[in-house]
């Protein structure tokens, strides 16, 4: 039987494929049925050698491919491909599923393995799923902070830094002076956004104990996977370049509560980058290409979403738990969107310019 252990140290050692979809499979057993391979980009993908298998789940349908694979030399290799999520390596889960596939004898019976191991497989692809969009949202964040930090003056930083509440539940991701902030982000080509509640996209009214906002900007965020040796952002690079900023502008009394922060962010969804211990480590090392920045100006009548007056009057329903997706044109009116990362964080700190 092959450890949990074993299967780790084997995947540890695997080699990224040299270009496209070039792959040097390491096969676990002599049987030559589970697979482990790296594409090149660093990715870990699992091949379950055989027949085409029916995945019943439809996360677990969405991960896996089948292909006929050329090899040199030797008959094309008929596989079941499970590509994990893009965000790091993710090689203890990658692990796990192949352990769990080789103790359900996985060698003598890939079909009767498979269908047992599918509620674990399905469930290690959701956690992996949760933790991407986890990473995904923090990379966000600290862009657009990363950006405001730099445009702002050496006076306003600190405080810049202290408006960010992204970081943890709360209302709104960032606010100043009257401009509140709800940041997306996506890897999608469109700003296509889940919206949980309808205060993500309505500024907050004002009340005995709060101000209020005067406007909310959505900021659509779209990124890329970079290649792993190319100059691109990436968590601990923004970390970096805030702290930089923090530093230069004497307000270096902030830099422990902001990393603390940034460790605090997506630690429910298993993440928690702790920056003085995993700047090196996947998946934060993964970096990203800015694909596009759209600032979208919320209380525009044009923008056509759901609101509060369409929810309060049923009187059954908890406006803050309806959860739906928007889909926003990159285009709704002359100014709106803003686009661009200058002019977005310009309309934050200047919003009557």
């Amino acid at each position: 039987m092959t450890s949990y252990e074993a299967v780790l140290n084997r995947i540890n050692e695997v080699p990224m494929g040299k270009i496209g979809n070039d792959r040097d499979i390491t096969w676990l057993t002599d049987a030559k049925v589970i697979g482990i391979a790296r594409n090149s980009r660093g990715h870990l993908e699992l091949f379950l050698a055989g027949e085409e298998l029916r995945p019943r789940t439809g996360t677990v349908k969405a991960a896996m491919h089948y292909h006929s694979w050329h090899r040199d030399s030797l008959p094309p290799l008929k596989a079941n491909r499970i590509c994990l999520p893009a965000m790091g390596h993710f090689d203890q889960v990658g692990a796990f599923i192949a352990t769990e596939l080789l103790r359900e004898k996985a060698d003598s019976n890939l079909e009767h393995s498979f269908d047992i191991t599918e509620p674990l497989i399905e469930l290690a692809i959701k956690r992996m799923e949760i933790s991407e969009n986890a990473i995904l949202g923090l990379v966000g964040e600290l862009l657009l902070l990363d950006t405001l930090c730099r445009r702002a003056t050496d006076a306003q930083v600190g405080s810049i830094v202290q408006a960010w509440d992204g970081w943890r539940r709360s209302a709104r991701d960032f606010t100043w002076e009257g401009t509140g902030v709800e940041i997306k982000t996506t890897t999608r080509t469109t700003s296509s956004h889940a919206i949980h509640g309808v205060h993500q996209i309505e500024p907050t009214p004002a009340s005995d104990d709060a101000t209020g906002e005067d406007r909310l900007l959505l900021v659509s965020i779209g990124l890329c996977q970079a290649d792993f040796n190319a100059p691109a952002l990436s968590i601990p690079s923004l970390v970096e370049s805030i702290l930089d900023r923090l530093n230069i502008t004497g307000a270096s009394g902030l830099v422990d509560e902001f990393l603390t922060r940034v460790s605090v962010y997506g630690a429910e969804s298993g993440i928690g980058y702790e920056h003085a211990k995993m700047v090196n480590e996947a998946p934060f090392t993964t970096k990203f290409n800015v694909t596009f920045i759209r600032g979208y100006d919320m209380a525009d009548p044009a923008v056509e979403v759901l609101r509060r007056d369409d929810v309060v009057p049923l009187q059954h329903v908890d406006a803050q738990s309806v959860t739906f997706r928007v889909e926003l044109p990159a285009t709704i009116s002359l100014n709106n969107p803003i686009v661009g990362t200058r002019r977005v964080v310009e309309a934050i700190l200047s919003p009557g310019s």
